[in-house]
């Protein structure tokens, strides 16, 4: 068995089991590195390692929320970094069912995980 990544004109090789295969369309190569292990030729396991853009902590102070004025500039601006960057796809956290539905009203796909952070030092 042996370990090592595969190269994106291989990605087509995975099997659809592995978690993020429907993603990796969508994903610039140099945001995403697929390893995976081999035996004898043959894919026996695979994990993704993405570098992906993600919004966080969204805040507008009390009395200004409801102003679509605001919101709209905030992801005016927010939306052009990732765009500057050649991304087609950024991460939104939803900790509250707020969060959930401004997600889905801007057109945001649940995924179906739980992010945890892992230290890798």
């Amino acid at each position: 068995m042996k370990a090592r990544i595969l190269g994106p004109e291989e990605w087509g090789r995975l099997e659809m089991e592995v978690q993020a295969q429907p993603l990796l369309p969508h994903v610039l190569p140099r945001n995403m590195a697929v390893v995976v292990v081999e035996d004898e030729g043959q894919i026996v396991g695979a994990i993704q390692v993405a570098q992906v853009t993600h919004f966080e902590g969204l805040w507008i102070k009390p009395c200004f929320r409801g102003n679509a004025g605001v919101m709209r500039a905030l992801l005016r601006q927010a939306v052009a970094i990732p765009q500057g960057r050649g991304e087609h796809w950024v991460l939104g956290g939803a900790a509250d069912m707020r969060m959930q539905d401004l997600n889905e009203r801007l057109g945001g796909k649940k995924l179906p995980v739980d992010f945890y952070a892992l230290r890798v030092d």
